[in-house]
């Protein structure tokens, strides 16, 4: 039986709020972060605890690992009517799990408000009442917060300029290896290496077989997770009449008792062996944005059963809708500060299609194309699509993506290998590892296979670490030296001075944010060890050692996400021109200015916002932006992680740009005290950029990726300029953005007064989707000041 692709996307599952009622109050406060019939499942929570209890004293790589075998032995599963792909991560589609183990305090807040009455019942708030008890003390939250006491601890905590996040760490798996090789390849690996240590008894040889036992151990629990579903299968085909219902039942149990145990033979059982490990990495550890080179792993098996006969076009297209819609279901219940960063449940997941291979050769194949119709057939906000962009990449496949663009489903974003791939090289990764980059997340860099314990750390509010210069680091509030004692912005006289300044501040915070990252890191060492994910890394068998434990030479691991960029940049320029320049204010008038939130300075504001601005092509506010960016990344480099490479920027800010500039008060380039900073690190200030979409690719051409870290720019284009006529002139657009080696572009392909409309009236909007920032949204679910972000940014034309 055959599902239209209407029907199959009405089994997406949508769990972020859908205010759509008429006149609703668009605010923070009032929206909510969960539709009414998303519930809170406590069955990880619940079968974790159970696991630890009976497991304590022993090693925490065995303990990891018995968990998950608890976990995948005992929670709920089941099968629906229409599924062809199975697994589930919750007890039902509607529900969402959380970590317990890594932050059950927001969590708790979240359940013991308003919300909280339709996530939980009172049942269920008194289950994970008792279930906290256990955890307290014992979570990674709880753990990093008595880890540090004194003065470092304050800088632990939020206040507006750095932000910690849990769930950051990404890594792709090489799943061609896996594929081709099953996980009973990789226990028959992890047997031979515990054998060789027996025969040898190297160094660490405990802690190393330990490890190996806990890997047998998991991938073991992997395999009966799969087989759980095929005895589900073979007994509800048992009682169905329904001939067609049967035949796919029948069909998933021969899938499920085939993979991912063996190697993958056809297009299903790779689809399916993926998704296991896709899921059974979430359930290890909570966690965001697994990502896929999806057309160079599956081409092959999809071309291969083409030849075959064995799989018709349609009949793939209908196992990517269905696939799309397993993935939807995927999400966690966050804190409200990550929520509001990421958009309710969102869990930023990528497919990467295009690009080169190891050899440098084109990948693209039928399947690239059949991801593109999958994600214009499905319209959901997940998975993103990422094209990776190189010369030679075929002009019918730029159109293609032109085509999927003007939907206005914000993807496929496009990241360019002209770029990247250099800056992988110069990062230490081997061409051939380079040339096969993908991307997980947002924008993620990864290298498949490779050790990449990637904590994006946290966040970094660059627009507030500027703020701070003008402050000379002190709490204007309390009095507080909270910051670096930095010179007086009365006694500055050059742009100089004020970079100087800026780039003191970046470094004064960004060694607390170093000491306290590192220590993090420690115990996420000694007590979230993640056995299953360090068993499919390529060497993580032959090192015989926890995958953060040791490094690998082509790693990415030590990023900061910083934000604010282009307003600090922009902030600078404004005081060299009416500062210094055209000494049209003093410094003392424009500091009071700032500190009225600009309140009765009104035209000082409007000369502050007229004032060049980076995005314009004009090399007066370029410039210094270029000296902001590579000064930037020059002082983060000043620092280590703890294996003694030096630390990046990131600019997969998502809305971090519009959550943390609420902390940050007015800047010089005009902002607002809670004003959104520029929406990525690349991207003009909101309406900043008035000289056409061109003149934005030249401004972002003159900061070097080389030299900095990998760049976000996001542009908003009217409908009519990808289609018919201005189709071409669209694609030659993103060639010659490909010629100027910009690493990525984003866009939202909608006009200002559709989405003014859809404000205004949301209940005729419900599935108007936006590109907000490396992912997209229903614009009716996003806070009315986000929405007025996304209206503001300039409408290009050609």
């Amino acid at each position: 039986m055959a599902f239209n692709p209407e029907e199959i996307k009405s089994k997406l599952v949508v769990k972020a709020v859908r205010n759509v009622r008429k006149g609703m109050a668009k605010d923070d406060a009032s929206r909510g972060m969960y539709r009414p019939e998303v519930k809170m499942d406590l069955s990880r929570s619940r079968l974790i605890t159970e696991s630890y209890k009976m497991t304590d004293g022993m090693p925490m790589v065995m303990r990891r690992a018995k968990a998950m075998d608890h976990i995948l032995n005992n929670m709920p599963i089941y099968i629906l009517d229409w599924e062809r792909i199975v697994g589930n991560q919750a007890e039902s589609p509607d529900a969402l799990y959380f970590g317990i183990d890594m932050n059950w305090r927001s969590v708790k807040r979240v359940v013991s408000g308003e919300e909280g009455k339709t996530l939980l019942d009172d049942a269920g708030r008194q289950e994970m009442a008792q279930l906290i008890e256990y955890w307290k003390g014992k979570s990674m939250s709880d753990r990093q917060q008595s880890a540090f006491t004194g003065d470092v601890l304050k800088y632990w905590h939020y206040d507006g300029t750095m932000l910690w996040s849990h769930w950051s760490e990404q890594g792709v798996p090489d799943y061609e290896k896996i594929l081709q090789g099953g996980l009973r390849g990789i226990i028959k690996e992890a047997e031979e290496k515990l054998d060789e240590l027996d025969r040898t008894v190297p160094l660490g040889y405990i802690d190393k077989k330990e490890f190996l036992q806990s890997v047998i151990i998991v991938m073991n629990a992997a395999l009966n997770f799969a087989r759980r579903y095929a005895a589900l299968a073979r007994e509800m085909a048992q009682q169905t009449p329904d001939e067609d219902r049967k035949k796919r039942l029948l069909e998933i149990a021969e899938t499920c008792e085939w993979v991912p145990e063996n190697p993958a033979r056809t297009l299903v059982e790779a689809i399916q062996s993926f998704y296991f490990i896709y899921l059974i990495r979430y359930l290890e550890y909570s966690t965001l944005g697994i990502g896929i080179r999806f057309d160079k792993v599956f081409g092959p098996y999809y071309e291969a059963d083409l030849a075959s006969g064995a799989i018709t076009r349609k009949e793939a297209l209908e196992l990517l809708q269905l696939l799309w819609v397993k993935i939807h279901e995927i999400g966690l219940i966050y804190s409200p500060t990550l929520s509001g960063i990421y958009g309710g449940v969102a869990s930023l997941q990528a497919i990467t299609i295009g690009g080169v291979d190891e050899q440098g050769r084109d990948v693209t194949n039928e399947m690239t194309y059949l991801v593109l119709e999958t994600a214009e057939t499905m319209r959901s906000l997940e998975p993103s699509i990422v094209l990776r962009y190189h010369d030679k990449t075929p002009d019918e496949l730029l159109a293609r993506s032109v085509d999927t663009l003007a939907t206005g489903i914000g993807y496929p974003s496009i990241f360019n290998d002209k770029s990247l791939i250099p800056m992988l090289e110069k990062w230490g990764v081997s061409p051939d590892r380079a040339r096969d980059y993908c991307v997980s997340g947002c924008v993620y860099i990864e290298v498949p296979g490779a050790n990449v314990t990637r904590r994006a750390a946290g966040g970094l509010a660059l627009a507030k670490c500027m703020w701070w210069a003008l402050h000379r680091g002190v709490d204007p509030k309390t009095g507080e030296q909270r910051g670096a004692r930095t010179t007086d912005p009365n006694t500055w006289t050059s742009e100089e001075d004020v970079l100087n300044a800026y780039f003191e501040q970046v470094r004064f915070f960004f060694d607390k944010f170093t000491k306290i990252e590192n220590t993090c890191r420690e115990l996420y060492r000694k007590y979230l060890p993640r056995p299953f994910y360090s068993g499919i890394m390529t060497e993580g068998i032959q090192k015989a050692q926890d995958c953060r434990k040791w490094t690998d030479p082509h790693r990415l691991e030590s990023f900061v996400v910083i934000m604010g960029v282009t307003n600090a940049a922009d902030s600078i320029t404004a005081i060299k021109k009416l500062v210094f320049d055209d000494k049209t204010v003093s410094m003392a008038e424009l500091l009071q200015a700032l500190e009225n939130n600009w309140e009765g300075y009104a035209d000082l504001r409007q000369m502050a916002v007229n004032a060049p601005k980076f995005g314009n092509d004009d090399d007066y506010a370029d410039d210094i932006a270029v000296k902001v960016h590579h000064g930037t990344s020059d002082v983060l480099a000043e620092f280590t992680d703890q294996w003694g490479f030096p630390w990046k920027g990131d600019g997969s800010g998502v809305s971090g740009t519009y959550g943390l500039a609420f902390d940050c008060g007015a800047t010089p380039d005009g902002r607002v005290l809670g004003q959104p900073f520029a929406d990525a690190t690349l991207s003009p200030i909101q309406g900043g950029d008035s000289n056409g979409p061109t003149a934005v690719l030249k401004s972002a051409s003159k900061i070097s990726t080389s030299r900095t870290y990998n760049h976000l720019l996001n542009q908003k284009f009217l409908p009519q300029y990808v289609r018919g006529d201005m189709k071409p002139v669209f694609v030659d657009y993103l060639r010659t953005w490909g010629d100027l080696e910009i690493s990525h572009i984003q866009f939202n392909i909608v006009d200002r007064q559709t989405l003014v409309k859809a404000q205004r009236n949301p209940e005729e909007y419900s599935d108007l989707i936006v590109r907000v920032a490396g992912y997209s949204a229903y614009f009716v679910d996003l806070s009315k000041g986000l929405q007025d972000s996304i209206i503001a940014r300039t409408e290009q034309a050609f």
